[in-house]
């Protein structure tokens, strides 16, 4: 720097301090009398104290674009006066101005926005709004010049690289080009590629008078036009987009290969931004795998070629990673799996060079994905049948991952069969059951299987677990063909095997608990008995470690059982097998058996029962049956029978042949006494002879008569069975009379009040058995008579009850009701026969109209009723009523009305009476017999009328039926008549012909 320079710079600091002096003091001097208004542009700043009060020179400004004009209070001396508040109005010598609406002062000062709309010189003129004494004052001119756009200095280096800075200058332009001077403010850069906006700093610039220069940096690549290039630099004011301008086109080259990048389901790679990415990582299920994608990146993650080897890891353990690969011209990818819930990343390193920066994902939520699989918490040993046991089921995934939402329906079967642990069917809340089991089924490796009902189901396994038996309760018989299955229902599965009459064969005996497990080291003796009195096994045996194996002989065919009993221990249970199937020998003998005998295989003689007496000369009946060597009937038997008889005036059956091995044949005996009867096989003579005895009588015959059941419902089938027998109740077949049936009440021995099905029949061979049934609810008899003059019979007591419910009959007492009157409802259940149903349950409601109903009986009584009362309205129409139980539903209009339903034609009332004028009219009630033209008028006592009204046929007031119209108490001319008695009258005529004439005193108080 020269002397020159020096001696010039020190006069001119001097000068500018003086004056910074001079303004500090002026501004800091107290204002004196608010005498006038300053107006300041942008450019000017206040000089309290100087002639004109302000310095600086207006900038330009620019066309549409706000600027900021500030008024000041002032005194004489252009000091401000901070006490004035007054609201000031502005205006501009730019007629298309934008300009603010009035607005206050705030310690003597005022900011307003105001907008040249034209090019040119212009000013600011402000006005005190609140104090007309203050002049004017206009502000100095301020020159606006039109801003079109922007316009960037040429760019001759078309190749740039990201991250790199670049210099440019940028103008704010005229349409013709011209710089706007005027124009100062930010200005919004844009980096614009071909695949979209990239990112550029700095992205907002400031122009001073409309420049700027400076260096600016993309970093989004682009090089699709290497020659022309396809990135522009934009710009544009945020606060009116339509200024804008765009650079020359240039190439942006990628940086060199500094980082890996991945990307994950939900986010795409966004090259040039500062995270490189876009979007969100989508939630993965776990166990489901998914593709990422990774790219080799310059350092704002543009991408690049590259081969190199890349492996990807995992925050989550149970990851399908690590996994390994060549990028191909910088890209590839990988499909990996997720299996722990929660949030997990995605990390890939460069492993050729380890100077290439990696790259961690966002986190990624894990979540649980379809149920895969049960997951059963381990069961600790032992566990003693029928104690409870803590269990937890989880809902899993393929990783083992509880599924949350997860809340279906699971069955569970143990290994020791069906039944054998509680519960057996559960639900599962948020992926979980845990709660309190119960295993009944002994052994050493016991488990259980939890499955759902998808297709294919769901399912797990629990680890294998020893349970006890409890403690000896009882005993358990066991027949071939069955195996102990403990902790089931029933203890066993299989069926008995059936065994041959008279052979041996084995069966177990087992001490158990309330479970059906054995329990060892029990050793008492055991007692044994069969169904089969005749069968052949230990009396009483020892069990040995809990068990033990008897054989046993049975000769009775047919279903037989056998029980064991502990007879060491009281309280033990016994146990009685299940039936076993005994099958028939070989065909060995012939059994004859007389009316009273019943077979009795097994037995020494094979029958049972001892034979009633015959009547002389009244045939009966024998059965010869073909049996095995133990008297059990053996079918397919078709020998030749021959019936002998130690009476020789017998009258004896012709030699006869079995069918399908038995036969019934007719005997007559004439000699009185005991007679033998004997049968032979004709066919087989070497065959025993069988024999039985059989007293011949001589005495009455009388009727015999039995029902089963005696307790039937209404209508219900029973069997009337009637015979004809002898004093010792044999049945006398020759006897084929008549038979009639009166029913008898059982208390009253008067007739019985229903229908019975069958009256009369005939019997056949002495004896019938017919169905009957009865109708009416009560207990009778039934006295049985004939015609061939036998003694009758008499059943016992049959009590008949009623039947189902089939109908609700439902009534009201009275049938119609008058207003604010109580109606009786009665609904009784009747069965199909009208008997009524006692003890059901019977709801009432009132469906439809008004009143209040009022239910007194919930169930219905002896009869079969249930009651309600009913409170009518004031007002007449119809309520309907309904009465249900369970499935049945009755309904019941019942009418509220001013005039009996049931009156005449020419029927009048009206309600209330006397009424009150003013508080509520009086209703008038009258029938007609067909729609008529009615006058209804109103008389006082002496003959004055007060009201007059018509109606037309056909609608309410001249309808045939019931009609109700209202009186409200006024005259004619609208005026309230006085406390007293009148008199209505309603005429009827229909054609010309009077058909009704009514009439009714009314009393009126006010």
């Amino acid at each position: 720097m020269n002397s020159d320079s020096r001696h010039f710079r020190a006069p001119f600091a001097l000068y500018f301090l003086g004056i910074f002096f001079v303004i500090t003091l002026f501004m800091t001097s107290a204002a004196a009398a608010y005498t006038q208004l300053q107006v300041l542009l942008p450019g000017e700043s206040p000089a309290p104290g100087t002639t004109t009060g302000k310095l600086g020179t207006p900038l330009a400004q620019t066309v549409g674009i706000p600027f900021i004009v500030t008024v000041r209070a002032c005194d004489d001396s252009w000091y401000t006066d901070t006490s004035i508040t007054n609201v000031i109005q502005i205006s501009s010598s730019d007629a298309s101005a934008t300009l603010p609406g009035p607005a206050a002062m705030v310690d003597g000062e005022v900011n307003l926005t105001v907008t040249f709309n034209a090019a040119g010189s212009f000013t600011i003129s402000a006005d005190d709004q609140s104090d007309p004494t203050i002049p004017e004052a206009t502000s100095a001119f301020a020159t606006a010049y039109i801003f079109y756009g922007f316009e960037f200095s040429r760019i001759n280096q078309k190749n740039q690289y990201a991250g790199q800075p670049m210099s440019i200058t940028l103008w704010a332009v005229n349409p013709v080009g011209e710089i706007v001077s005027g124009f100062s403010g930010q200005v919004r850069l844009r980096e614009i590629t071909s695949y979209g906006e990239g990112r550029i700093t700095p992205d907002l610039v400031t122009l001073s008078n409309g420049t700027w220069s400076g260096s600016v940096t993309m970093y989004r690549a682009d090089e699709t036009s290497i020659n022309r290039g396809n990135v522009n630099i934009y710009a544009l004011l945020d606060a009116d987009p339509t200024k804008n301008g765009t650079s020359d086109p240039f190439t942006v080259h990628p940086s060199p290969f500094e980082r890996l990048q991945i990307i994950v389901p939900g986010e795409d790679p966004l090259p040039g931004s500062v995270s490189g990415i876009t979007g969100a990582p989508a939630s993965q299920s776990a166990g489901q795998t998914f593709v990422v994608d990774i790219y080799s990146t310059d350092a704002y993650w543009n991408p690049l070629p590259s081969t190199d080897l890349v492996r990807i890891t995992s925050s989550d353990p149970g990851a399908s990673t690590p996994v390994s690969g060549n990028l191909s011209n910088g890209f590839r990818q990988f499909t990996v799996a997720l299996a722990t819930i929660g949030t997990q990343t995605l990390t890939v390193n460069d492993i050729t060079n380890g100077a290439i920066q990696g790259m961690t994902s966002n986190g990624i939520q894990v979540i649980p994905s379809a149920p895969d699989h049960f997951e059963i918490d381990p069961i600790a040993s032992p566990v003693v049948a029928g104690e409870t046991t803590l269990v937890t089921i989880r809902a899993t995934d393929v990783g083992g991952n509880t599924i949350p939402d997860y809340s279906g329906d699971a069955i569970l079967m143990a290994n020791t069969g069906q039944g054998s642990m509680y519960p057996e069917a559960i639900t599962f809340a948020n992926g979980v059951w845990s709660g309190d089991m119960v295993f009944r089924g002994a052994g050493g490796a016991v488990a259980f299987t939890c499955s759902d009902f998808s297709t294919p189901p769901h399912i797990g396994v629990s680890n294998n677990f020893e349970v006890l038996p409890a403690g000896y309760s009882g005993l358990q018989v066991l027949l071939p063909g069955q195996t102990p299955q403990g902790g089931t229902a029933s203890g066993y599965v299989g069926k008995p095997l059936d065994q041959n009459a008279g052979s041996s064969f084995n069966i177990t005996i087992r001490a158990v608990d309330q479970f059906w497990n054995r329990v060892p080291g029990i050793t008492n003796r055991v007692g044994l008995s069969s169904s089969d009195s005749f069968a052949t096994m230990s009396s009483d045996t020892n069990l040995v470690n809990g068990e033990i194996v008897v054989p046993v002989v049975v000769f009775k065919a047919g279903s037989q059982t056998i029980t064991a009993i502990d007879m060491d221990s009281t309280g033990i249970n016994p146990h009685t097998s299940l039936p076993v199937n005994i099958i028939s020998g070989p065909y060995a003998r012939i059994l004859i058996l007389a009316p009273g005998e019943q077979l009795a295989p097994g037995t020494a003689e094979g029958r049972t029962g001892a034979a009633t007496d015959q009547s002389i000369n009244f045939s009966f009946n024998v059965k010869v049956y073909a049996t095995d060597a133990w008297f059990n009937p053996v079918t397919g038997i078709s020998d030749v029978i021959r019936i002998t008889s130690g009476d020789p005036m017998a009258e004896l059956p012709p030699d006869t042949p079995l069918v399908d091995g038995r036969v019934e044949l007719s005997v007559r005996l004439s000699t009185g006494g005991y007679q033998w009867i004997m049968a032979s096989n004709v066919t087989q003579p070497l065959m025993p002879t069988s024999m039985t005895q059989v007293r011949a009588i001589s005495s009455g015959f009388h009727l015999e008569a039995e029902v089963s059941p005696t307790n039937i419902q209404a209508g219900e089938p029973f069997n009337l069975t009637v015979k004809v027998t002898n004093d010792a109740g044999s049945v006398i077949q020759e006897i084929n009379s008549f038979i009639s049936v009166e029913v008898q009440n059982a208390s009253t021995q008067q007739p019985g009040r229903g229908t019975l099905l069958t009256t009369q029949f005939q019997l056949l061979q002495g004896q019938r058995t017919v169905a009957e049934t009865y109708t009416y609810a009560e207990a009778i008899v039934l006295v049985i008579t004939d015609d061939a003059g036998n003694d009758p019979a008499i059943t016992e007591v049959i009590t008949v009850t009623p039947g189902a419910p089939d109908v609700i009959q439902l009534t009201s007492n009275p049938s119609w009701i008058g207003g604010n009157k109580h109606a009786a409802i009665r609904a009784i259940v009747l069965d199909a026969y009208d008997n009524g149903v006692p003890d059901q349950p019977v709801v009432f409601e009132l469906i439809s109209g008004t009143g209040t109903l009022t239910p007194i009986d919930s169930l219905t009584d002896s009869g079969g009723l249930a009651r309600a009362d009913f409170l009518s309205p004031r007002e007449p129409g119809i309520s309907r009523i309904r009465a249900t139980s369970n499935a049945l539903i009755a309904e019941y209009d019942i009418e509220t009305a001013l005039v009996d339903p049931n009156k005449p034609a020419g029927t009048i009332t009206n309600y209330p009476n006397p009424f009150h004028p003013g508080e509520a009219p009086t209703t008038i009630a009258y029938k007609l017999s067909d729609d008529a033209r009615v006058t209804l008028k109103i008389y006082t006592l002496t003959g004055g009328l007060v009201f007059r009204e018509e109606y037309p046929p056909g609608v309410m007031g001249g309808l045939g039926g019931l009609n109700e119209v209202q009186w409200d108490g006024r005259n004619g001319e609208g005026e309230f008549v006085s406390s007293g008695g009148y008199i209505l009258v309603v005429e009827a005529v229909r054609n010309g012909e009077t058909i009704h004439v009514m009439r009714r005193k009314i009393a009126l108080v006010r």
